[in-house]
């Protein structure tokens, strides 16, 4: 099998499957009444009235829209067979097939040899530019790398030399020509690729528009440079002109996984079993099938493993490949991905010996030993990631995606020389290759950066406003260092042995690229391990998210970072995030409490297998949120009913090794099914203490609407209690939260949505018994801070904006609002606190600034004015102000002396 078809897959895309702003169709050809219509286009060619039945037949096996009546035929069946990715179809033994078609299949299940027996027969015209490429991708498969060179020069010479006038034949030349570039590297470096895609635009717009296997190529080609936009444009194009392309369905569903896209990848998974199943049902069985009696579908299996290696589900990717594994051993993609999957579970002894079953296959081959690297670097083991991507760089030096791979593991390892080497030579090797480029210049960027040390941290920052930020982190990292690894309940206890590299990026796109080397990522900070990189917290052109709580964002990203020293990474996906949701020492969102008291109430909770596949394959849009809340929520009941010491004892049994039905036993004491059963039940007493379930002897709200109903006799099965009902039931039932949170709604329907001051005692009512609502809490700031209302009560908000700003990650305007309560007040120092709170969560805003200066003035603290006033000329360059306001502070200074 060519190489770029062995490893198509591993480059990382990061495609939005929506192509070109509409969802690739996903229907395949199906015999007669059940087949889609044919693309516009071919249906033109097919009604043309000069074309011969035979002819016209040949022209729907291609564009892959037959009948059945058309695979009656043995070639044209072995060329479906091609086509749909049924690669052992009985078609593809029988001698009358296109010995093309015979010898493709033979190299497709991983016997080059006997794909070779059957290209040797042909002479003369027999021998192709198809039948070249065919031939020198066995010859590389099986170690002959000299012959494979040899055959590909033989085809080169004929592609340059010779002009092209088929289409199909000329995109063969061109494949073939990307295979030997991938194995001798670019002859002319960016020329190669150029020349490529201009064959490919001539075969595509001047030979043969109907040549959806030019748009494939070009695809293929694109993909690996990572340019997402124009690949997904020609995976389209090729697509509309054959439905049933698997390889280009296949090619779809990588650049799905890669992008995290699970849901459409699994239908590109059933899509592709769809295409390589039975043609109809009345077909008897192909030769290949596994035990269960299903067709056996490659590239549906081979997707389906490397979605489940990305889901953190390796074992699911083993079984994934098992039937095409057993039907096609020799298969070298699957094989490199099964390695991909051993050593995703850690277990680097029978990944070696995975590699070596490869390399037996194949000799030399650096395909398993990509795979490999790329899969532990995903899992953040990046010395032994490293250590596999060096031995593919040995063993091909001219692959570009080697070095790429090796250079984005070095970028997330924060091994900056490194990186920086890597992929300077990936950039001769493929200057085309948009993720690499767009790393190197970051690596190239992040060389001129400023840095700031402290005790445990490095923070880079761009020279500019960003200063003004940078400045300000150390002495907050490190008191989020000390609660981390510390001894408190939930600390990690684990300090770090280096520094842990922080780096302020300057806006979105290149927070990106220090993640995944591409330009959109939907968050604003992240863990790769000893570097967290984050956003910069402000409005711009080129920033999404603008100002958040960056300290207990960073706080979260940091338990991640020692978790993970901890444990090498070898924790639960639940787990590892809900240690750091813990960490985050903040109270939970009233948007979580909602969900997992629906969840409970409801008895969807997840089991412990379910909350994983929650994170990486959610099946309802609020999966994600209640399995970050669900675990949280597990771990502080870890923590309240076996002892702060359990989780950091599970984190070492996970560490040597030990899965969680083992941890759990030898640490908690119960297995995992017990373990959730008390779970459930003190998660019930919790959900009762928050006001979410009724409590001992209080009725349902629904049960007493339920009664009500009945006393009202028939007709009234859908009438609503009136304020006067409910405050009624109140009378019976004082502190019931769900008839106070009625009483709240139907005065504010009365009231036009607006409080009043007569509502003050219901509100505070409901606060007190459902104290996650911050709904009161924001109706009676209103009131209290309303100067035309009878309860203006600026003091009597205060304690509703603490609750709210307790709360709140993206806006700093209720810590301004408490700031200048308590400076009305006099108070100071709590003053102060909230105006140095503004200035953490949008510390780019100057009008903070301002008032913390003269906060600190009026607190005699000249220094942390003047640091203000500092800041303030650093946000603002080009303003005078600034520096007559430093004047005028040291005059202050001096005076009060």
């Amino acid at each position: 099998m060519a190489l770029r078809e062995l490893k198509r897959g591993l480059a990382v895309c990061a495609l939005v499957i929506a192509v070109s702003g509409r969802a690739v169709a996903l229907s395949p050809a199906k015999p007669d009444a059940e087949k889609p219509e044919s693309p516009n286009v071919v249906q033109r060619l097919l009604e043309t009235p000069y074309l011969t039945d035979a002819e016209r037949a040949d022209i729907r096996v291609r564009h892959g829209i037959w009948t059945a009546a058309d695979l009656q035929d043995v070639t044209r069946r072995a060329r479906a067979a091609i086509i749909r990715g049924s690669w052992d179809d009985p078609a593809l033994s029988d001698a009358k097939a296109d010995p093309l078609d015979r010898a493709e299949a033979m190299d497709m299940q991983g016997k080059p040899a006997e794909a070779l027996q059957i290209l040797t027969t042909l002479e003369g015209k027999g021998v192709t530019l198809r039948a070249l490429r065919l031939t020198a991708a066995a010859q590389f498969e099986r170690g002959e790398k000299d012959a494979a060179i040899k055959t590909l020069a033989q085809l080169e010479q004929r592609v340059m030399k010779d002009r092209q006038n088929s289409a199909w034949e000329l995109v063969e030349g061109v494949r073939g020509l990307q295979l030997k570039s991938e194995i001798e590297g670019p002859a002319k470096g960016a020329q190669d690729f150029q020349s490529m895609m201009s064959m490919l635009a001539r075969a595509r717009e001047q030979l043969d528009r109907l040549c959806w296997t030019a748009p494939f190529a070009e695809a293929l080609l694109l993909a690996d440079k990572d340019n997402r936009s124009e690949a997904a444009e020609a995976l389209e194009q090729a697509l509309e002109l054959n439905p049933s392309a698997a390889g280009a369905y296949y090619l779809l569903g990588q650049m799905s996984v890669d992008s995290f896209n699970f849901q459409q990848a699994e239908k590109i998974v059933g899509k592709l079993r769809e295409l390589a199943g039975p043609l109809d049902k009345g077909e008897s069985e192909p030769a290949g099938t596994h035990e269960a009696g299903e067709p056996v579908a490659p590239y549906a299996d081979m997707l389906a493993a490397r979605l489940r290696i990305r889901q953190r589900d390796p074992q699911g990717a083993v079984e994934a490949l098992k039937p095409t594994l057993a039907r096609f051993p020799a298969q070298i993609e699957a094989r490199a991905i099964e390695a991909a999957a051993i050593a995703s579970t850690f277990d680097l002894a029978a990944t070696d010996e995975a590699l070596a079953r490869i390399d037996k296959l194949s000799p030399g081959t650096p395909i398993g030993y990509l795979a490999v690297g790329k899969a532990l670097a995903e899992q953040r083991q990046y010395a032994d990631g490293a250590r596999y991507l060096e031995e593919a760089t040995r063993r091909a030096p001219k692959l570009a995606e080697a070095w790429i791979e090796l250079g984005l593991l070095e970028v997330q390892a924060a091994r900056d020389d490194r990186a920086l080497a890597a992929l300077e030579k990936a950039e001769g090797l493929d200057p085309f290759n948009v993720r690499a480029a767009n790393s190197l210049k970051l690596m190239r960027e992040v060389g001129s950066f400023s840095r700031i040390e402290s005790d445990h941290f490095i923070v880079r920052y761009k020279p500019g406003v960003d200063l003004a930020l940078a400045r300000e982190m150390p002495p907050i990292l490190e008191r989020i260092y000390a609660r981390v690894t510390g001894d408190k309940p939930g600390g990690i206890r684990y300090p770090l042995k280096g520094k842990t590299v922080i780096e302020l990026m300057p806006d979105h796109q290149w927070f990106s690229v220090r993640i995944t080397g591409m330009p959109q990522v939907h968050t604003m900070a992240a863990a790769t391990g000893p570097l967290i990189a984050m956003e910069a917290p402000r409005l711009g052109e080129k920033n999404t998210v603008g100002a958040y709580d960056w300290a207990r964002v960073v706080q979260h990203e940091f338990t991640h970072t020692v978790t993970l020293a901890r444990t090498s990474n070898r924790l639960p996906h639940w787990f590892t995030e809900a240690s750091a949701v813990y960490l985050e020492d903040a109270p939970r969102d009233w948007s979580t409490m909602l969900i997992l008291a629906r969840a409970y109430e409801t008895d969807t909770l997840f089991d412990l297998d379910g909350i994983n596949i929650a994170f990486t394959r959610p099946k309802k849009p609020t999966d994600r949120s209640q399995a970050y809340g669900q675990g949280a929520w597990m771990y502080e009941y870890i923590v309240t009913r076996y002892g702060p010491e359990a989780p950091l004892k599970l984190m070492d049994r996970y560490a040597a090794g030990d899965r969680e039905p083992e941890a759990f036993q030898t640490v908690l004491g119960v297995s995992r099914e017990q373990f959730l059963t008390e779970f459930k039940q003190w998660a019930g007493e919790q959900l009762t203490a928050w006001g979410m379930r009724p409590k001992a002897g209080e009725p349902e709200l629904r049960d007493l609407i339920d009664q009500w109903r009945t006393k009202l006799g028939e007709g009234h099965d859908e009438d609503l209690p009136t304020l006067e009902v409910v405050e009624g039931w109140l009378r019976e039932h004082p502190g019931h939260a769900d008839l106070l949170e009625s009483a709240v709604r139907l005065r504010l329907e009365k009231s036009g949505g607006k409080p009043t001051p007569d509502m003050i005692e219901v509100l505070e009512s409901y606060s007190a018994s459902r104290p996650g609502d911050p709904s009161p809490h924001k109706l009676l700031v209103t009131l209290y801070l309303d100067e035309a209302s009878p309860a203006h009560d600026p003091a009597k908000a205060i304690t509703h904006l603490e609750f709210l700003d307790a709360r709140e990650q993206n806006s700093a305007s209720f810590a301004v609002q408490l700031a200048r309560l308590y400076a009305a007040e006099q108070k100071w120092d709590q003053a102060w606190s909230k105006a140095l709170r503004a200035c953490t969560v949008a510390p780019y805003e100057a009008a903070n600034r301002e008032f913390a200066a003269t906060v600190a003035i009026k607190r005699k603290d000249f220094d942390a004015a003047k640091w203000q006033l500092e800041t303030l000329k650093i946000l603002e360059p080009d303003r005078p102000i600034h520096a007559q306001r430093l004047k005028a502070l040291e005059d202050l200074r001096v005076k009060a002396k």
